[in-house]
């Protein structure tokens, strides 16, 4: 009784459905059939509009964001990694005449884990880790030959790292291997090649960092054998290029633009940005002078303050009885003697004395202004109320540091500033804005007609699909004469419905319809039945 019980529970679910199913055919159908020919061209027409820019919205939403798997790979390199995509069933793309691969940006770290995996790309790759390949039957040559390569590869890796180098070449020439000759002076020679992104340039520190480099990787490379080129085939570095020359000129450079940048800071805060123009040329010494300095101190009473470093004194003293004989010199006469006493003495002494002195020696560091020249043109129209040139000129004197001691000069000038770049450059301006604003008006437009359209076409099928309802209402329930009932014997008005002669269960004289089977497929329009005879009525009576 109970799996009984259950099983015909369970048809009662089943029923329904099928009888929701057969309504909401039977309801379609009603719907469809209130519409016109026009009204159902219409609506398969934006159906198709809509099914057309969801497949467009969702192919251009589907697409993934592809990012640089590699840059600037040989065809060689290209060719095997773009075969082992393919193979992997990778989605590609081709970028910079087919040097650079890119792939989705989620796949982009997985994909170089691969292609390491399978040693690519060759070309970065080459290093002295192909050196372990070698077998042991190889020659001495080709080791030397795979060792040479290898350490070409590390170098040129090593050179790639600085920045704005996208790629580079480095070719090592050893002199031949003369065993059995005495006194080989072959010199060791070496040549990188730079290839630089676009706009960037290597400076004379890195160019030396890149010369030193390769010297001192390679034994018996002396650096001044080092040739170092970009690719436009300006020669950097190597023999008959003076280091000193290009670090000299960067450094010249550096503090031209230096003093610039101080003289335009201080003109932008009186006259505003870009009405003033700054002009430093300077003449540096880059020789490294010494001077010494001797200095006398001295003391407090302003005397010299000296010292004694050694003092000696002698004493003579002699007494006795008579005078010490005397004569002309030189006469042949005796000398004649004298009587009495006589006493002498004599004390002298000597002392060497030194005044106290201070050394002082000075090294110059190389790279210190000789003289420099500042040449100032402002704008006159920009000059403010209250301000004149000679304030401004003062001003740009202190700001350069000119010394007119050491042969510095100044050009200080105003005029009005041509306005035809500023012009041009606020017209372009506004015709971007205009046309950035423009292009999104339009896609705004574009936008609100394609909603509107949606709008007035799901409005037309809803005012279709009531008047359908509607109409299929009124048709079943017999309203405005499609279905009319007959009359009920005036005997039987006013008489109980319990009273009502019945013939097989339904009124006597009334058509055969189960109402409440009805009632319940079709609540809504019945709904909308009753309510319009509830107007009417309530019209009537008004």
């Amino acid at each position: 009784m109970g799996r009984l019980g259950g099983a015909e529970m369970a048809l009662v679910p089943a029923e329904q459905i099928n009888r929701y199913r057969e309504n909401i055919g039977t309801r379609v159908k009603s719907i469809m059939d209130g519409f016109t020919t026009g009204q159902k061209t219409t609506v398969v027409a934006v159906a198709l509009m809509i099914i057309i820019i969801a497949a467009i919205f969702m192919t251009y939403s589907g697409q993934p964001t592809y990012a640089p798997l590699f840059t600037n790979l040989s065809a060689s390199d290209a060719a095997s990694m773009t075969a082992k995509l393919t193979s992997d069933h990778v989605p590609f793309q081709l970028a910079n005449g087919g040097s650079t691969i890119m792939v989705p940006a989620n796949d982009v770290a997985s994909q170089r884990l691969a292609l390491a995996q399978a040693g690519l790309p060759t070309q970065g790759n080459v290093g002295l880790s192909q050196v372990n390949k070698a077998g042991i039957t190889t020659s001495q040559l080709a080791q030397q030959t795979d060792y040479l390569i290898g350490l070409q590869g590390e170098l040129s890796n090593t050179i790639n790292a600085i920045n704005g180098v996208t790629g580079s070449q480095v070719n090592i020439a050893l002199p031949a291997n003369q065993t059995f000759v005495l006194n080989n002076t072959n010199p060791t020679g070496a040549s990188v090649l730079v290839d630089m992104a676009p706009g960037a340039t290597l400076s004379p520190g890195e160019v030396q960092a890149i010369v030193h480099l390769v010297a001192s990787s390679v034994p018996g490379l002396s650096a001044s054998n080092v040739t170092v080129a970009d690719s436009n085939g300006n020669l950097l570095a190597g023999p008959g290029v003076t280091s000193a020359l290009g670090t000299e000129d960067s450094a010249t450079q550096s503090y031209d633009q230096a003093e610039q940048a101080k003289v335009e800071a201080y003109l932008t805060s009186v006259l505003g940005p870009n009405n003033a123009d700054v002009v430093v040329n300077a003449q540096l010494n880059f020789n490294q002078q010494s001077t010494t300095t001797h200095t006398l101190l001295s003391a407090p009473n302003g005397k010299v303050n000296g010292f004694c470093t050694s003092t000696s004194t002698s004493n003579e003293k002699f007494s006795g009885a008579g005078a010490i004989p005397g004569g002309a010199l030189g006469s042949t006469v005796t000398p004649t003697t004298g009587t009495g006493a006589t006493n002498y003495t004599k004390s002298s002494g000597t002392s060497t004395c030194e005044a106290g002195t201070q050394t002082q020696s000075t090294v110059a560091s190389p790279g210190q202004p000789v003289n420099q020249s500042v040449a100032v043109l402002v704008n006159s129209r920009a000059l403010p109320a209250g301000v004149s040139l000679a304030t401004l000129k003062a001003g740009v004197i202190n700001a350069a540091h000119v010394v007119a001691a050491r042969g510095d000069t100044i050009s200080f000038a105003s005029m009005p500033f041509s306005t035809v770049a500023a012009n041009t450059a606020a017209k372009q301006a506004a015709a971007a804005a205009a046309a950035s604003r423009k292009a999104a008006l339009m896609n705004d437009v574009k936008l609100l007609m394609v909603a509107l359209v949606i709008l007035v076409v799901l409005f037309l099928l809803w005012r279709s699909a009531r008047k359908a309802r509607r109409a299929s209402a009124e048709q079943e329930l017999g309203i405005n004469g499609l279905l009319e009932y007959p009359e009920v014997p005036g005997a039987l008005v006013g008489e109980p419905t319990s009273q009502l002669q019945t013939v097989g269960g339904e009124l006597a004289g009334a058509p055969s319809i189960d109402m409440n089977q009805f009632i319940e497929s079709q609540p809504d329009e019945v709904a909308a039945t009753i309510r319009s005879w509830m107007r009417e009525k309530k019209a009537a009576n008004a």
